[in-house]
């Protein structure tokens, strides 16, 4: 493997912009057979080039993003190198956790558990990541869900998320994704439709 052509840049920090830590307390997803077209990043110049994605998401008709409230500071995304030298992969882990000792958290473990999906969180500073995509799809890895033992105990499931694949940069917001048109009219101008 040749390394002669790798562009590299500056990575710089303005001390004027702050970075704040965390996740907001939305974890929205679907199945992966929801997404008719997940785009890739087009790897370029730029370091951002290999998480950005610049194309519109597709999803299948009559499909949509359903979401989890997750409690606040207790939610974390991580991405790892895994592999031995010069066969690194990257994997992308995000751990939350579901309040509550309900039918429908322990319903949503239940159906989910085996099912390939798909998510996206929003950290502090609004930018929305994509956990899992059409070629690397994301599974629920583990899932702790107690009642508690005190009454001050959170009750609930502590769920981690995996992908064997890096996290991407969605830049568009997740209530407008596309869909395929139904091509009675002209093909240039249907094969897109915004959701309402």
């Amino acid at each position: 493997m040749s390394f002669e052509n790798i562009d590299i840049e500056n990575i710089n920090h303005c001390p004027e912009i702050d970075f704040i830590s965390g996740l907001k307390t939305r974890l929205y997803f679907a199945p992966a057979s929801y997404f008719f077209f997940t785009p890739l990043p087009k790897p370029a110049g730029s370091f951002e080039s290999e998480i950005v994605i610049s194309d519109d998401i597709l999803m299948r008709k009559n499909k949509l993003l359903r979401y989890i409230d997750i409690l606040v500071d207790e939610n974390e995304l991580k991405i790892s190198l895994n592999g031995s030298k010069q066969k690194k992969r990257t994997i992308t882990n995000l751990t939350v956790f579901i309040l509550g000792f309900t039918p429908s958290v322990l319903g949503f473990v239940q159906r989910c558990k085996n099912v390939p999906l798909i998510f996206f969180i929003q950290d502090a500073n609004g930018n929305n990541w994509q956990i899992g995509h059409s070629v690397n799809r994301a599974f629920m890895e583990t899932a702790d869900i107690s009642s508690g033992k005190k009454y001050e105990d959170n009750s609930g499931a502590a769920v981690a998320l995996n992908c064997n694949s890096s996290v991407f940069l969605y830049q568009k917001p997740l209530d407008h994704f596309s869909k395929p048109g139904d091509f009675n009219n002209d093909f240039n101008n249907d094969f897109f439709k915004k959701y309402d």
